[in-house]
């Protein structure tokens, strides 16, 4: 007699084929989405200086800025791409080629500059997308994707396909509010995962959870979805000359209270045991087509 478990699978499996979703072999790459729910709260300094402590603990970082029209990590980095992901998947160049080095060896993919863009390559791409999944996975430990701020719909289908999201926000109400309203979308499309909040800028750590408290009550109770603190960020003005100096604000003001803020995050979150195992970056790339295959029907 079949094990339940046994069971479950060929249900599961029943159910992928119904969708046309393949099954890929499990990855240890973690597939981060950043996201926030309004611009100005620090979303791309975040992206740089998790991904920049996240290198000290010897991991392999790609970054890839997916900011549609506002993307400035490549500036933020001190860096000038010569190509971005729509000529991967036109075959102009390999990966090697589109991905650039920044400091501390963060690596930089810059994202499509527009959803047309993927939709008219979409069709012939997929294998394409699928081999560049294989690489990523291959050569990373996390591919980190910096979303633009609100609840555009690229935005709310990279968050649904990928597997994780750290949400970015500060204090301020508006900033909670948006934020919440981010979520109620997410819950609006059956999204299950658990959120990670980091609360940015913050004056001081009590106002930070004190914040961080009751979105997640309120997104509990309303929504029904869980959000974890992973914890929050102090403001500190020297972020803006490590802008100008294009570097990560951790590697140059590294006895800060804001760099020790970036590095225990990124502690924490390389040190959390996944839940379950990693669906793998072909799989994110495999739903985003299916998202946009799903937009232009």
């Amino acid at each position: 007699m079949r094990s339940q478990a046994a069971k479950l699978k060929e249900i599961m499996q029943q159910k992928r084929e119904e969708k046309g979703t393949p099954e890929f072999n499990a990855s240890s790459t973690r597939t981060i989405a950043i996201a926030s729910g309004k611009g100005g709260v620090g979303k791309s300094t975040f992206t740089v200086n998790f991904a920049y402590n996240l290198r000290k603990l010897n991991k392999e970082v790609l970054i890839i800025d997916s900011d549609i029209g506002m993307a400035n990590l490549d500036i933020m980095l001190g860096v000038q791409p010569n190509y971005d992901m729509g000529h991967l998947l036109r075959g102009e160049c390999s990966l090697d080629d589109a991905v650039i080095e920044g400091p501390a060896g963060i690596k930089l993919l810059s994202g499509i500059t527009g959803d047309d863009s993927f939709i008219d390559i979409q069709n012939d791409a997929m294998q394409k997308l699928i081999e560049l999944g294989d690489q990523i996975e291959k050569n990373y430990d996390y591919l980190l994707i910096d979303l633009g701020a609100g609840a555009a719909k690229s935005i709310v289908n990279t968050i649904l396909a990928a597997e994780e999201l750290i949400l970015l926000l500060t204090t301020e109400p508006t900033s909670v509010m948006d934020s919440y309203s981010l979520i109620k979308i997410l819950a609006n499309h059956e999204y299950h995962k658990s959120i990670k909040l980091v609360i940015n800028q913050t004056e001081d750590e009590k106002g930070a959870a004190k914040t961080a408290k009751r979105i997640i009550k309120t997104v509990k109770n309303y929504l029904d979805l869980d959000l974890t603190l992973v914890g929050s960020i102090a403001h500190d003005r020297k972020i803006s000359a490590a802008l100008r100096k294009q570097k990560p604000y951790a590697e140059i003001f590294s006895n800060r209270k804001a760099a020790r803020d970036f590095e225990k995050v990124a502690r924490k979150i390389a040190g959390e045991e996944k839940e379950q195992q990693a669906s793998g970056v072909k799989s994110y790339f495999h739903k985003m087509v299916g998202f946009f295959n799903k937009h232009v029907k």
